[in-house]
Formats: structure tokens, sequence, C-alpha cells
């Protein structure tokens, strides 16, 4: 649905995106993922033609709407992309109603007075809206003001919906609500949706697919349960939260790939082709167990067991933050509970362990 090759983007000096290469499929969700800062916006500009390129092409549903076809320079007009877009900061009218606002584009097509009646109409009912069709924006909650916003972005029948951080402008503790109210109104859409967001939790209920942007390209793209639970590279380890460690791999052993960290020797999942070689480990901190030092080891000798020193507790709502010295900082989200029945406290011994199946481990090519 849209193919976008090699786009590099400067601003004066300052290089926001580099060769950037991405695919995305028809009629999915796919999220732009990263850090503020990492050019997700610019991308979005970039497709929805708000800005030009300065080399690379982008193809919109099998058509070249910017870049080069042979000696022929292609740039197509944002209105003549079939693209509808919704900004970061709501931008409807504020002298408008609601429903000129999501009539603002019909209008602009030349149809009859009753087709826009109508279609406006159905927008507002689809959106949930049709009884604030009279109000004004600044009468509208942040969440209903992002509905608006997107009624009119619908109401030209765009290929393709960008969104560009909706749920940012919405009340705190309507948020959760308004990402599960948005996600039915995107299924029930059936079209290509680029979402743009630097909220883990919101991509991961939003998304088909997720891209994870930063150093001026995609860093890694696929489905949400391959992106959280095995990423690629450093980076995308270290944006996600994950306890991330070089070291080298040293053998395998009955079936376990052994690596050493900080002079610390764990197992992973057997992968012969890293042995001797500089390696990445991640690890989730919800995927580490704590017990007291005291406890049975109740596995083999092959399994990740290490005696550690207990440093610090942060307690969340229903999790607490742990950080443990087993030679190094290794970070553990446990449940309140957990921590509660073990009366863990700072200064404890404890054992950490984990299965090797899920140390995530790939080879290190940093210089």
């Amino acid at each position: 649905m849209i193919q976008i090759k090699h786009l590099t983007k400067s601003f004066g000096e300052k290089v926001v995106l580099k060769d950037l290469s991405l695919e995305v499929k028809e009629k999915e969700i796919l999220c732009l993922l990263g850090p503020n800062g990492c050019g997700k916006s610019t991308l979005l500009n970039l497709i929805s033609g708000l800005i030009p390129q300065d080399s690379g092409t982008i193809h919109i549903n099998g058509i070249l709407v910017n870049g080069q076809a042979g000696t022929k320079k292609i740039n197509l007009n944002p209105s003549d992309r079939k693209i509808g877009y919704v900004f970061q900061t709501v931008s409807l009218f504020p002298h408008m109603r609601v429903e000129d606002n999501v009539a603002y584009g019909l209008r602009a097509l030349h149809l009859s007075n009753n087709e826009v009646k109508t279609q406006t109409n159905n927008l507002l009912d689809f959106i949930g809206l049709r009884e604030y069709a009279k109000y004004y924006p600044h009468q509208l909650s942040g969440g209903q003001k992002q509905r608006a916003a997107i009624a009119r972005s619908l109401a030209t029948k765009p290929h393709v919906l960008l969104l560009d951080e909706p749920v940012s402008a919405v009340d705190p503790q309507l948020r959760e609500s308004f990402k599960l109210e948005l996600k039915n109104y995107l299924r029930k859409l059936e079209i290509t949706v680029v979402y743009v967001t630097h909220n883990l939790s919101e991509a991961y209920v939003m998304a088909d697919r997720i891209a994870i942007m930063g150093k001026k390209h995609v860093e890694q793209i696929g489905c949400t349960q391959e992106i959280f639970d095995k990423p690629a590279s450093r980076y995308v380890a270290m944006f996600l939260g994950f306890n991330t460690y070089a070291g080298r791999a040293l053998g395998v052993h009955s079936d376990l790939l052994e690596i050493e960290i900080n002079g610390v020797n764990l197992y992973a999942a057997v992968s012969p082709n890293l042995v001797g070689k500089k390696i990445v480990a991640t690890l989730k901190p919800e995927d580490i167990t704590l017990l007291k030092s005291d406890t049975p080891r109740l596995r083999g000798e092959l399994t990740n067991y290490i005696e550690g020193t207990l440093t610090e507790i942060t307690q969340m709502r229903s999790t607490a933050q742990t950080i443990i010295n087993i030679g190094f900082p290794l970070h553990a989200r446990l449940p309140m509970s957990t921590v509660k029945a073990l009366g863990l406290s700072i200064g404890d011994k404890v054992q950490v362990c984990f299965d090797p199946q899920i140390l995530n481990v790939f080879e290190d090519t940093t210089d």
C-alpha cells in the first residue's frame, strides 16, 4: 500500500531521516514507535506531501507520489494523495461548529448541500458525536475533539489515515478507554493507518505491526509479539526498557548456549553460530523471578540461578521495580504481592532465576 525507499530528509545541516525504507501493508495499522525527536512526525509529513524529501521515493497504492521517475521529478500535491491526517495538536477550526468542521472537506468537493448533510451526519453517527453537531470545539473534551478531527479527515474517503500522537490530547484518566474506542473505529474503517506514538503500551494496544524508529531510520519492524519478545538491536532493547548487556558466547553445553557477561556465566537458547563472538543479551524485567537465598534449587545446574544483593525497591501501583547486584545491575519487575510474601527489603541476599529460553542473544555488530 505504501512503499518508501531510501528516504532522506535534512533540515539545514541536521539529518533527520537517512536512507529509510519501509512498507505499510493494505488495511493494516502500522505504528511508528520511538522517542521524541527521532523523525516520526517528519516521516508522516513526507508521506502526506506537506514537506519534500531530499532523496528517495514514496509510492501510495502503486502510484509514485514523490520521487524521480526517469528524468521526471514527481511531487503530487497533498490534496491529490488521498490521505487523511490527524495532527498531534487538534486542528479543528475553532470558529466552526463540529458539523461544519466535518463538512469542510465535503464542501471542497463541490457536493450538493443534501449530500454534504447526509455524509456529515453519517460520519458523526460513526464516531458517536451526532448529538454534539452544534457544539464548538472548545465545548468538547480532548477525546471528542480527536474523534471530530478523525471524522473530518475521513470525509474525503482517504486511502491512508495518518495519526500523529492522537491520544496525547485526551485527558489522562480517559486515555485507556479512548485507545480501545479508537482501535474499534480504525478496525471498522478498513483502511491503511500509520499511527505515531512514543508510548510502548499504546503501540502494543493499537498496532498490527510496529516499526521502531531511531538513529535516522527504522531499527526493527515486526508484529507486536516479535518486537516485544526479541529486540534485534541494542537500541531497540534499551528503548523497550530491557536489561541489555554486552558479553561473549563461550560454547554450547547440554543444548544451551553458555555466555559470559562481566564475569558471570549464563545460559540461553542454543545458537552455535554465535560461539566465540561478541554478543548482546537482553532480558525483560518482568521475566525474572526472585527467591530468598536459602530457597532450594528445583532445576538442573545448566539453568540461570545467580546469587545477588537487592539494592533498590521502588513501589509502583501493583508492581515493584527492583535492582539486584549480581556482579552488574539487573532490573526486575515484580508483583507487590511477591515482594510482600517474600518480605524483601534492601540489602537482602536473593537468588535471581530465569529460564534460558527467554534470554535473547544476538551478535554484537557494533565497533
